[in-house]
């Protein structure tokens, strides 16, 4: 992924149609507040918090980074992204916000340090996955926390080829020769992206790459708490953790979770 996006205009525009996170308003500030209020007592205790959105796009979510007094650096290899990212209410102020045209599995060497670093739903489509990650941890500072959401492969049914439950499950080989044939024939069943989904993740396998990086991971589960699970999600309260115990029954939690939701935090050991 080191070049901006190409084909013809007409498929580009068929693209920034069919994907309005990539023109259109902030993320849910909803969601946004419920994610913060689970992983708050994670970051450093520094301010304003240096942040690094790498797959920014056009600052869906850099926005509520900034909303928070956080100094953010939004990385996209997608120059027009950038371009209408520093446009967007709310990241016009350079001191708040910088975008920064790059590849994420190649950094700027000088670009960190950083107090958080996001992966949004950006995994899933770069070939190099490893790659990203190691770049991520690299500009980490010590006691600064990586945020990273991704495919799911445990839950049967998902949004990044549309109209194909159980695709997670389906071999690598029956995937890539489906997806071949759908980048050829039926571009709009991947909102005609020329980067559709080509991995799909578990818990288990990314925080073990964590771990083996030098950090400490933790899902969403181990981070809820009894009062952030409301409506039916209540019953779900046996699953969560306690001082005493670790979280139960994370094989059904990600059987009924979209996507795999990871936060990992680097050991501060001058602390």
């Amino acid at each position: 992924m080191s070049a901006a996006p190409s084909g013809t205009d007409q498929s580009r525009a068929d693209y920034l149609v069919r994907n309005p996170i990539a023109v259109g308003p902030p993320a849910d500030p909803a969601e946004f507040r419920r994610e913060y209020a689970r992983f708050e007592h994670l970051l450093p205790r520094r301010a304003p918090l240096r942040v690094l959105d790498v797959g920014c796009g056009t600052g869906a979510w850099s926005v509520h980074w900034v909303a928070r007094g956080c100094r953010v650096t939004g990385v996209d290899f997608d120059a027009e992204f950038i371009a209408r990212a520093r446009l967007r209410d709310g990241l016009g102020d350079a001191k708040a916000f910088r975008g920064i045209v790059a590849d994420a599995t190649r950094l700027p060497p000088d670009i960190g340090p950083f107090d958080v670093v996001t992966l949004n739903s950006l995994l899933e489509h770069v070939p190099d996955w490893r790659a990203v990650i190691g770049e991520a941890v690299r500009v980490l500072a010590p006691g600064g926390m990586l945020i990273l959401h991704t495919t799911n492969r445990h839950h049967p049914f998902q949004g990044e080829v549309a109209h194909f439950p159980f695709y997670p499950w389906l071999p690598g080989p029956i995937r890539d020769r489906i997806l071949a044939w759908i980048m050829k024939h039926r571009r709009d069943l991947v909102n005609y992206t020329e980067f559709p989904a080509v991995h799909w993740f578990s818990f288990a396998q990314l925080s073990c790459v964590l771990r083996d990086l030098g950090l400490d991971a933790f899902d969403r589960l181990d981070l809820m708490r009894p009062g952030q699970m409301t409506g039916v999600r209540s019953l779900g309260r046996w699953m969560l953790g306690t001082d005493e115990r670790p979280a139960r029954g994370k094989f059904l939690f990600y059987l009924l979770t979209p996507g795999v939701s990871l936060y990992a935090r680097r050991p501060d050991r001058s602390a």
